[in-house]
């Protein structure tokens, strides 16, 4: 019975006893409510805001990549810029809808087309190298055209 009693006489000394630095030291199962955002001594820790993000038309330099064109298709659309430059152009073709489509430029000696309809949500691009000029840019799906999938664009 003595030796449980100084056994417990010793865990309560320990505990009190200070760390260290003279202070007492947190259990380390303990969890805190402080924000460490709003300590400044954590301002090491914190993640920078950063502004948001503008887009800005990009410059186009001889020899460089130009950005890709976003091409929506979609029942019975073509989501796309009504004006491009002239040059070799990225169109990345996304089907949006719900049935098959697919896309054909013509124009200005320029007839291209995908290889094959896209089903839904498939994704694919087409290169072409385009004059200044207009160019008409349609779904060949039977119908599609003739419901709104056909549109004229102009190239500078």
């Amino acid at each position: 019975m003595r030796t449980k009693l100084l056994l417990l006489a010793a865990v309560v000394t320990l505990a009190a006893c200070p760390g260290p630095n003279g202070t007492k030291q947190p259990s380390q199962t303990s969890t805190t409510t402080v924000n460490p955002q709003a300590s400044p001594q954590n301002a090491t820790a914190m993640n920078p805001v950063m502004p948001p993000q503008r887009d800005v038309p990009a410059k186009r330099t001889a020899g460089a990549a130009s950005p890709s064109i976003d091409v929506q298709l979609t029942e019975y659309e073509i989501q796309m810029p009504d004006t491009l430059q002239a040059g070799h152009e990225s169109f990345a073709i996304a089907n949006a809808g719900k049935e098959n489509h697919s896309l054909v430029v013509e124009g200005n000696g320029v007839h291209q087309a995908l290889s094959n309809p896209l089903t839904r949500g498939d994704r694919t691009t087409l290169d072409l190298d385009l004059k200044p000029g207009t160019y008409t840019v349609w779904c060949p799906m039977p119908g599609h055209a003739d419901k709104g999938m056909k549109r004229t664009i102009t190239v500078k």
